[in-house]
């Protein structure tokens, strides 16, 4: 399914989900917990790349 670069968003140890090419202008919403965002590349070729807003309101919600 991603044969080149894509973005992994995994909360509390568990993958939400895998986002490249021209899946754009999702949105996640994420409670409470640890959240991580992962980078992975075949280092095949330079491209534009990924660009993502992460917003946290004052209750400690996510979104992005």
């Amino acid at each position: 399914m991603h044969s080149f670069d894509y973005l992994e968003i995994v909360k509390d140890a568990r993958i939400v989900g895998k986002y490249c090419g021209q899946r754009t202008g999702l949105s996640i919403l994420l409670t409470a917990g640890q959240i991580l965002v992962k980078f992975h590349t075949d280092g095949s070729q330079e491209r534009r790349g990924f660009l993502m807003y992460i917003n946290i309101d004052p209750n400690g919600k996510c979104f992005s």
